[in-house]
């Protein structure tokens, strides 16, 4: 079958329209840890009871630390479920880990982002994770940056920010990330707490701006109004390291890119969903376990209190559902890089319907793995065995002389490798191509699909068209390749005096039958064929046209035995001719 896949990224669709999973992304500082057989219940209690799919956690040692922790708490309460993601070990007593499960991510690479200004210090890590459903591609960083209050720690804290913010201003535009960790940050101030303002603030480049997805900023160290988002401490008595001055400090965060909190289809926050685990609101400057806890039972919240000087925090992020579309659908040619007019004008697409049903477009997305997308809004109806051609301009007069049955916007295909990909109006993967500098195509020159059940992602498996179609571009727009409309090499240095429809031949036929005609204006010609009731069944041919004698051919394969009626059509004349299918 040919490939039906999908890349992701897009865009301001309304999510209740389109079918979407839904995984929680966790992160957690767990103090310090390496092997501590003390602490481990606590862990599996916490996150059995959350259910996370990725977790960011901070203060892991060494690569002791990040094994321990997927084979003592991860796989003794999901067995099996869980990987490591590449681990850094930053030789800073304290390092940063992801794990995720295969069953709902891919885990693609790890990359260290020199952030360290020196001791304490540590750098940051991204990781690039790939949702297995729908293939879209996201980034994770996990954050742990310098700890303690004063203006030294605060200036360090800025730098390490600067070059984190400075990468991810690197970004391409609508990048989809998350920020993760211990910012250490003790409130929003620009003169005391440089560094937030450096995350958060708009300043010459956007795309590295985060985003706190419940829009709680303010100076939260140590202010009961902000009692219900505060993440350490959970304890008021020192054992085990940490922290223990009570819930006063938002240390614990995830940020998220503009484009996550847009109603994007790659991937979107779930309103409501961000949560300091264990956080009832009513423990301001207490352990999150004195008295009544009415977040948690009073077992997690006992765990919560013995496990880390942090409360886990956890947010759930809607992804596209993926899949394959149950619709039959192929993209059958693509011209990305027309020579007659521009591309503005010029490039289009063709989709042939391979079903047994009319099927109604409506709804339909046309994207790219970027920022190109668009959503058909009109119904348009594609017969069984129809071909039709989507381009960006429906002028045949100015597009180079193709007939577009459907004209997009937003959406463009690039000369040198691109995408095209096609959801269905459930958001499943109808088909999809991505075409390189290696595929049949060149300028002015289109490629075709030799064979409707090869993957359509191979090179290979396309072919450059040789036929000439409007103002000279070569492809076959709205036909099959090998329905060729050809000038004839018979007396092709006479130009015809008329305008001329030959009869067909063979006729009756089955399935094929030959149909020859003169031009003898340059004008927009078509071959149309029509049912016993005058009902349009299918567009043989529609292009400007020069004069001369041409040839066609109509394969019948999918009409039914009757009669039909083939019609000639130019702006100012029409000749029709019978035609008998007998299968």
């Amino acid at each position: 079958m040919y490939l039906k896949y999908y890349f992701i990224a897009l865009y301001f669709l309304i999510n209740s329209v389109f079918a979407q999973s839904n995984h929680t992304i966790l992160t957690y500082n767990l103090l310090n840890y390496e092997d501590e057989d003390d602490r481990e219940g606590y862990y599996q209690l916490i996150i059995d009871e959350i259910q996370p799919d990725i977790i960011v956690c901070q203060e892991v040692n060494a690569n002791d630390g990040f094994n321990h922790f997927l084979n003592d708490v991860l796989n003794i309460i999901q067995p099996n479920e869980w990987l490591g993601a590449e681990f850094t070990n930053q030789s800073a007593s304290q390092d940063i880990a992801l794990y995720y499960k295969p069953q709902y991510f891919n885990y693609i690479s790890t990359s260290v982002i020199n952030t360290a200004q020196g001791s304490g210090t540590r750098d940051v890590i991204e990781w690039v994770m790939q949702h297995v459903e729908s293939l879209v591609e996201f980034r994770i960083y996990g954050v742990h940056l310098k700890a303690s209050s004063g203006n030294s720690n605060s200036q360090e804290r800025l730098a390490e920010t600067t070059a984190l913010r400075n990468y991810l201003n690197e970004l391409p535009s609508g990048s989809h990330f998350m920020v993760c960790g211990d910012f250490n940050i003790y409130s929003n101030s620009s003169t005391s707490e440089p560094a937030f303002d450096m995350l958060t603030g708009a300043g010459d480049n956007t795309v590295g701006q985060l985003f706190d997805p419940i829009n709680r900023i303010g100076h939260w160290h140590n202010n009961s109004s902000f009692s219900d988002v505060h993440t350490q401490s959970p304890r008021t008595t020192q054992f085990g390291g940490g922290a223990n001055g009570g819930m006063d400090d938002r240390f614990d965060w995830i940020f998220v890119s503009s484009a996550v909190l847009e109603d994007s289809y790659e991937i979107n926050y779930v309103e409501n969903t961000y949560t300091a685990y264990g956080n009832d609101g009513q423990h301001f400057n207490q352990a999150i376990n004195s008295g009544t806890n009415s977040a948690v039972s009073e077992e997690i919240a006992d765990a919560i209190h013995g496990a880390s000087d942090h409360l886990p925090i956890f947010a759930e992020f809607q992804f596209p559902s993926g899949g394959e579309s149950d619709y039959d659908i192929v993209i059958s040619e693509v011209m990305p890089n027309p020579a007659a007019v521009s591309d503005t004008y010029g490039e289009w697409f063709e989709i042939k319907n391979l079903d047994s049903i009319i099927i109604d477009l409506n709804g339909w997305i046309i994207r790219d793995e970027g920022n190109d997308i668009h959503i058909i809004n009109t119904s348009i109806e594609i017969q069984p065995g129809q071909y039709m051609v989507l381009g960006r301009n429906g002028n045949e007069s100015a597009n180079g002389g193709y007939v577009s049955d459907y004209t997009y916007s937003s959406f463009a295909l690039a000369n040198t490798n691109d995408e095209i990909i096609i959801l269905d109006q459930n958001e499943k993967i109808v088909d999809g191509i991505s075409y390189g500098n290696t595929f049949p195509f060149s300028s002015g020159v289109s490629m075709y699909l030799m064979d409707f059940v090869s993957e359509s992602n191979i090179d290979t498996n396309w072919a450059s068209s040789s036929l000439i179609y409007g103002d000279g571009d070569r492809g076959t727009p709205g036909r099959a390749w090998n329905d060729s409309i050809v000038v004839s090499t018979l007396n092709d240095h006479l130009l015809p005096n008329v305008f001329e429809l030959y009869p067909p031949y063979p006729n009756p036929f089955n399935p094929t039958t030959q149909i020859s005609f003169l031009v003898n204006h340059t004008s927009f010609v078509a071959l149309n064929i029509y049912d016993i009731n005058g009902k349009f069944v299918q567009n043989i041919y529609h292009a400007k046209t020069t004069p001369g004698y041409y040839q066609s051919i109509w394969k019948a394969n999918n009409a039914p035995s009757g009669i039909y009626f083939l019609s000639l059509e130019s702006e100012k004349t029409i000749i029709t001719h019978k035609l008998m299918l007998m299968k």
